[in-house]
This record gives structure tokens, C-alpha cells and sequence, in this order.
């Protein structure tokens, strides 16, 4: 279990993640919603140890070691961002995207991540006749399965998704969650969901943090609909749900 302790940081005067305590439980999907600037993707990146909280810890398993501290591998929290175009190296080519982390991370000889290299494309439905295009020669869908097969040849034991799927028209949104349903069920990993669309959370979730100001406002586990949710500010972010929805229908 990957969990954060109290967990504060500061940007000058402004606190952006407020004394958050929270878990993110192995083999399950857990997901924190909030409008833009609640702080989500500030604590997704303190999670993905890529910054430091200012105060509190992140912690691993039954460790009392802060994460962070304890120089742990980075490798077991692998990070998918919004942007896949940016997180990608545009002089590569698919293939050479996946079969990075297998040579660094993994160390697997060259005949072994071929082989691997070809599951995580059945895996993530990535199309094999385009492993050998260059990244800017894929279409939005397919960067974002690249970037999934990406965290997954790292053999991680947590995948974070901050707001991986905005941008993303419906129907391709709801056929990546999908499959990422399945994977789950077939993996031994935790996802994390960052994400502004309660739609997506309710598809998705085994427990729901609701974000608001830097702070956890919310918890829901297991949430069967929206009038689960008991927090006026979540009550928002239903009532804007439910309007998009039917906007969309039009």
C-alpha cells in the first residue's frame, strides 16, 4: 500500500496540498477528484516522488521509512501525464519507447524484450504494424497507449494517471478505462486516478478522494452512484457532471 502521512507543500505563500493523509491500496483503482487547482497534480507528483512535500511523508507497505528519504527505486511508481505528446521523446520511435525502460530498468537481454515488447502492445491494444513509426507519427490514442505500455515494461507496483485521459474523445476514453479495467484485474498493480470528470471516477473507482483547496474533503469507497456523495462541493462537481452529460446529448 502506497500511502501519504500529513503529507503539506508550498508553493511561496500558497499552500497547495494541505496536511493530506491518504492511501492508495495494491490492486485497486483509487481516484482523486477536484476542480483545477486543488492540488491534485501537486500531490500526484509528490507521490511519483518527482517533488518533496514540504512536511508529512510517503510511505510504502507497513515501511516507516519516508519514500523519499530511503532513495527507494523509482521505478515501482511510474507516471502517465496529460500530455502525451510532451512526455515523449519525438526522435523515437514506438518501439524504442517501450524497449527503454526493459534495457535500463529491467535489464532484459535484446531477444527477451522483444518478446515483452510485443505483450505490452496485446496488452494495451497498441497496434504492432506502428512500433516502428516515430511518436509524431501516432495518433493521440496511440501516444497515450504508448506512454501506458511505457509504465507497465518498468514492472511497476503503482501506475499514476494525472488527468491522463482529458482530451480524449468519449468513445476512446471509455475503450482505454476499459482496458485498463481488465489490466488491472490480470496485474498485481495499484492506479492511481487524478482527474476533474466524475464520470470517470465513478467508471473507475474503488475508493474516491474528493479534493478541494489542497485538502481531502471526501472519502467514498466503493461508490454505486452520485448520491453517494454527501459534501456540498462534491454535490458541485455531480450537478456539473450531470449538466456536461446532458450538454453532450444535444
Amino acid at each position: 500500500m502506497l500511502r501519504t502521512e500529513n503529507v503539506t507543500k508550498k508553493y511561496g505563500q500558497q499552500t497547495a496540498v494541505n496536511g493530506v493523509s491518504l492511501e492508495i491500496k495494491d490492486n485497486a483503482v483509487t481516484v482523486i477528484v477536484g476542480e483545477s487547482g486543488s492540488g491534485k497534480s501537486t500531490l500526484a507528483r509528490m507521490l511519483s516522488l518527482i517533488e518533496k512535500p514540504d512536511s508529512g511523508r510517503i510511505l510504502l507497505d507497513d515501511s516507516n521509512s519516508d519514500l523519499i528519504s530511503a532513495k527507494t527505486d523509482r521505478r515501482l511508481i511510474q507516471l502517465v501525464m496529460q500530455d502525451a505528446a510532451s512526455s515523449l521523446d519525438p526522435h523515437q520511435s514506438a518501439r524504442q519507447v517501450i524497449d527503454e525502460p526493459l534495457k535500463l530498468l529491467i535489464k532484459m537481454e535484446k531477444v527477451q524484450r522483444a518478446r515483452r515488447i510485443e505483450e505490452l502492445c496485446d496488452m494495451v491494444k497498441f497496434p504492432k504494424e506502428k512500433l516502428k513509426n516515430k511518436v509524431t507519427e501516432l495518433s493521440g490514442g496511440q501516444q497515450k497507449r504508448l506512454c501506458i505500455a511505457r509504465a507497465l515494461a518498468a514492472e511497476p507496483k503503482y501506475i499514476i494517471f494525472d488527468e491522463a485521459f482529458s482530451g480524449l474523445d468519449v468513445t476512446l476514453r471509455r475503450c482505454i478505462l476499459t482496458m485498463l479495467k481488465k489490466l488491472r484485474e490480470k496485474l498485481e498493480t495499484g492506479f492511481l486516478i487524478i482527474t476533474h470528470d466524475l464520470d470517470t471516477a465513478m467508471f473507475m473507482a474503488d475508493r474516491i478522494y474528493v479534493m478541494r483547496s489542497g485538502n481531502i474533503i471526501e472519502t467514498l469507497d466503493r461508490p454505486k452512484s452520485f448520491l453517494d456523495f454527501k459534501e456540498d462541493y462534491s454535490k458541485e462537481l455531480v450537478r456539473a457532471a450531470e449538466y456536461k452529460r446532458q450538454a453532450l446529448q444535444i
